[in-house]
């Protein structure tokens, strides 16, 4: 199940037109700031990490809500 599950190597060139690795480095860098703030587990922003790769690598998202994407993904991960 996890094999099949894995998110696409290349989802970024593949998948999202709107959205770039400079843009998901972005989200990223903000989270660990977010996650810092509230004293979060770090398996909490990992999880949410690969929640976003996963969502990202199936289904296109613009660029207004890549942030949105991101606190989602880290409710579902705390």
């Amino acid at each position: 199940m996890q094999l099949k599950r894995r998110p696409n190597m290349n989802y970024m060139k593949a998948v999202q037109n709107d959205i770039n690795e400079s843009m998901r480095g972005i989200l990223i860098d903000w989270l660990v700031e977010v996650a810092e703030e509230y004293k979060l587990v770090p398996d909490t922003l990992y999880l949410t990490v690969a929640y976003i790769d996963r969502f990202l690598s199936t289904k296109i998202v613009d660029r207004q809500h890549l942030q949105l994407l991101g606190v989602a993904c880290m409710l579902v991960a705390a």
